[in-house]
């Protein structure tokens, strides 16, 4: 069997919180999937990789995303739309955290970024049943 490509844990096994780090690193969804639960679309998960600002693990040509893609794209698409950053500036902010210069948390209320996620999957349930409807004459 293949082991990923993924850099090693910075956290040693002996380490708490190593169980959690490993389950939300493991990749586990396609596409749609990953897309439906950061409630954007597929083309718009490819747009973040095409702009470096996120790395799916791929196996069989098939882009598989973490807990932790995941989580990113929602912040990705909090400071997108909520905070009205372009994505040089998100590529800037998520460069900063990963040299451990800021933390994204830090900068925003975490509860912000959840509440922000919630609000896009009610207007996508919202938005569904308008989408499949047909005008009657």
């Amino acid at each position: 069997m293949r082991r990923s490509r993924r850099p090693a844990s910075p956290t040693g096994p002996g380490l708490v919180g190593h169980g959690r780090r490993d389950e939300l690193t493991r990749p586990r969804y396609i596409i749609s999937i990953a897309a439906e639960l950061a409630s954007c679309h597929p083309r718009t998960l490819r747009i973040y990789e095409e702009e470096g600002l996120l790395r799916p693990i791929r196996r069989n040509n098939l882009r598989l995303y973490s807990e932790a893609d995941i989580q990113r794209v929602r912040i990705i698409r909090f400071l997108t739309r909520r905070q009205r950053v372009n994505l040089a500036g998100v590529r800037v902010i998520l460069q900063l955290e990963a040299l451990g210069k800021i933390r994204v948390y830090d900068l925003f209320d975490a509860d912000d970024i959840e509440r922000f996620a919630e609000e896009l999957d009610e207007q996508e349930a919202v938005d569904a049943p308008a989408e499949g409807a047909t005008q009657s004459g």
